[in-house]
């Protein structure tokens, strides 16, 4: 069976790899991460199960494998960001797989139910913190005697450790130069369910303070960035009465909140293509007794043109500029004209030049070791 996962038509520009004895073969842009390789072995000497569960998949190749070896199992892909779930889905679609359930929720609401679950952890991906909720929402959505495999990037000894101490024991399934993959059982109910959601204060000199909770995997868990600070200040700073606000990346809400609470704005929406982003933010709006407000979850930035006066954006650096370029396309096609755009960055000279070439002006602003780079429609 051939899986497509590029939309590359070169065949010099694409890859292709064997699993399962060349019973599978994924065609990709640059090969399967090795945290992808090692599940898709390990689905081999299932005992037919009836219920899997993938977390922190971003391709969809270990669900539309695992459809072709277990027919009869339910399959659920979960994702905690629109953007992954969007390409798995597309991924499934163009493979003609559709019984494969593919889910964006902050966290994995099914108790006791998986007979196997599947975690990847890529470098660079989860956090530890973050790590440690998906173990233990893993081992309660495991029914008693459900197994779980955590594929490791490299060789972690903390994980295992980690798994070792929530499940009572581990063992080594598979190891090679470049990772690992180590297996446990549920034997018994956690006898301590941990909560690793935070709450703090975020102050302004001058403003309403404003209380905030996060969760790991949203951006800041813990304390507030301080370029999202720096964010926060100038453009609450600047903002007026009757704004129509767009926080766009918003994270825990932080900054879109500020500006709520100090300001009498006619509306404010919030948007992240994080589902615990999305979570979080609708909390934080509730305890700080915001009304008239939308949380939505996107990946693309908001429909609506010319709707807004004020928009806030703390793009991530990664991706080469992509999502920068994502967020200032989008503040220019949602801000009415005369509506202000304000973006930070720790390097701007890339944002100020696209943001000059976008809106036809562009301001920076220095604060707290971040540059704000101001743009008027």
């Amino acid at each position: 069976m051939h899986i497509v996962i590029t939309d590359q038509e070169n065949e010099n520009s694409v890859r292709e790899e064997s699993f399962l004895a060349n019973k599978y073969t994924i065609i990709s842009r640059s090969g399967l991460n090795i945290t992808e390789i090692q599940i898709i072995e390990a689905m081999r000497g299932l005992a037919n199960p009836k219920r899997i569960l993938f977390l922190e998949n971003r391709t969809g190749v270990s669900g539309i494998i695992a459809r072709g070896l277990y027919p009869e199992a339910e399959i659920t892909i979960h994702c905690m960001d629109l953007y992954y779930a969007g390409k798995i889905r597309r991924n499934l679609l163009k493979n003609k797989v559709s019984s494969v359930t593919v889910c964006c929720k902050p966290y994995v609401e099914q108790k006791d139910i998986f007979d196997v679950i599947f975690l990847q952890l890529s470098k660079g991906g989860a956090t530890r913190e973050l790590t440690l909720d998906l173990m233990q929402q893993i081992h309660q959505a495991l029914h008693m005697g459900g197994k779980c495999f955590f594929s490791i990037e490299g060789n972690d000894s903390w994980v295992r450790n980690q798994v070792e101490k929530l499940f009572g024991g581990v063992f080594l399934y598979s190891q090679s130069k470049t990772g690992c993959c180590i297996a446990a059982k549920k034997k018994e109910k956690l006898k301590r369910v941990r909560d690793f959601q935070a709450e703090f204060v975020m102050t302004i000199f001058g403003k309403k303070p404003v209380r905030l909770f996060t969760i790991p995997g949203v951006f800041s868990h813990r304390e507030i960035d301080q370029g999202a600070l720096a964010l926060a200040e100038v453009a609450g700073g600047e903002s007026q009465k009757g704004d129509a606000v767009l926080d766009m990346g918003c994270g825990c809400g932080a900054i879109g909140i500020s500006i709520a609470v100090n300001q009498d704005v006619s509306r404010i929406c919030f948007v992240d293509s994080n589902s615990r982003a999305v979570y979080i933010t609708e909390k934080n709006c509730q305890i700080n007794g915001l009304e008239r407000y939308e949380v939505m979850m996107s990946d693309t930035g908001i429909e609506e043109e010319c709707g807004f006066t004020l928009f806030i954006g703390n793009p991530p650096y990664f991706s080469h500029y992509k999502i920068s370029e994502l967020f200032i396309s989008a503040a220019y096609k949602a801000l009415k004209p005369g509506g202000r755009a304000y973006i930070v960055a720790k390097t701007a000279t890339w944002h100020q030049k696209f943001m000059e070439e976008t809106f036809g002006n562009a301001e920076r602003i220095s604060r707290r070791g971040y540059q704000i780079i101001k743009s008027v429609k």
